[in-house]
């Protein structure tokens, strides 16, 4: 009989306990802080930044791409072929080697 006293309220503490973690608000992690679903932040992977929105993806956080480039940086200069000569005027003329 005292058992059933010590185990019923470690049981109701273990189920009032429970819900409440679930109730807290669903938050993205990044850059050492939180944010809410919707908010948006500059994250860097591999050296390369882009602008993500934190989403619900299937109860879960997850952040989604929404720019290649964040505000407020230099926009990023497109690669050239270094195997594609620029157009140039024709030469009229045969040269001699």
């Amino acid at each position: 009989m005292a058992i059933r006293y010590l185990i019923w309220p470690l049981g109701l503490a273990l189920a009032l306990a429970a819900p409440t973690s679930s109730l807290a608000a669903p938050t993205c992690l990044a850059n050492g802080n939180s944010f809410n679903v919707g908010q948006t932040a500059c994250l860097t992977l591999d050296g390369e930044s882009h602008l993500a929105r934190c989403d619900m993806v299937l109860n879960n956080t997850s952040w989604t791409r929404i720019k290649d480039e964040c505000p407020g940086e230099a926009p990023k200069p497109h690669p050239t072929s270094i195997s594609t000569p620029t157009p140039g005027p024709a030469p009229t003329e045969p040269t001699e080697n």
